[in-house]
């Protein structure tokens, strides 16, 4: 990555284009998406060193992580000159841009897990499931319908990296996924407060969560969509989790399943 001035105004065209990256109109225009945070941009460099656009650091976070070698080819900047980038009132102090993957469905070969957002819309609770799926060895995320933009900056933070280690799909509707699932002889199954045991699932080759919106879950004609709906078993008195929390002990479950 060539190495660029360093901007010295927060009015400069470089600080102003990073700074609109935090709009979506933008990230789609430009298929630019802003990366900040020390966990989320070291795995951009690890794992998708060539799509790397920009790469800024604070003075004050190089001086605190001299010894970091990842840091080397960053252009060192004034806190306030970073801060005004971000969409962060306390940035981490690291902030990079980078080309958003091209991936759409037929880009996946024999997926055997994947899950399905279908109009989840926190970006934190997105990132979190994102950083699950990773975590348990998912072949992909497929944000659907209404479901918050996969490449916010938001929940980009919230998935601490996991963006650059698994593919990610977008702008497909949730039946359109759920088709597909079928096509790739995926079993989809939803969680459902009444549904049944997860071991009532056997024999299986596949299988794809679908995860609905954090107020009203997954409407009925989307549910039924699904081959199984399972309920994940509690022993407290909260009547239900998080859809972010239910997502990580699914996908801890899943397996079970195969």
């Amino acid at each position: 990555m060539p190495k660029i001035e360093p901007p010295t105004s927060v009015r400069s065209a470089r600080v102003s284009a990073v700074r609109q990256l935090n709009d979506k109109s933008r990230r789609t225009k430009s298929g630019l998406a802003l990366v900040e945070g020390k966990g989320s941009v070291k795995e951009l460099l690890e794992f998708s060193p060539k799509s790397v656009q920009d790469f800024f650091v604070s003075q004050n976070f190089l001086d605190a992580h001299a010894e970091e070698i990842w840091l080397r080819d960053a252009v060192v900047v004034s806190d306030q000159i970073l801060r005004s980038m971000s969409d962060t009132s306390n940035p981490q102090g690291v902030i990079a841009t980078a080309q958003i993957p091209s991936q759409d469905l037929s880009d996946l070969n024999s997926p055997k897990k994947v899950v399905i957002l279908s109009n989840v819309r926190d970006p934190g609770n997105a990132g979190t499931i994102l950083r699950s799926a990773d975590a348990f060895d998912f072949d992909a995320v497929i944000f659907a319908d209404d479901s918050v933009d996969a490449w916010s900056p938001k929940v980009i933070r919230s998935a601490v990296g996991s963006h650059w280690h698994l593919p990610i799909i977008s702008g497909i509707s949730t039946v359109e996924a759920v088709a597909w699932a079928h096509q790739n002889s995926l079993h989809v199954v939803a969680t459902d407060l009444s549904g049944g045991e997860i071991t009532n699932i056997k024999n299986i080759s596949g299988v794809a969560w679908i995860l609905g919106n954090e107020a009203w879950g997954l409407p009925k004609e989307l549910a039924d969509l699904a081959d199984s709906r399972i309920r994940l078993k509690m022993s407290g008195r909260a009547e239900s989790l998080n859809v972010a929390s239910a997502a990580t002990l699914a996908f801890y479950l899943t397996d079970q399943l195969l």
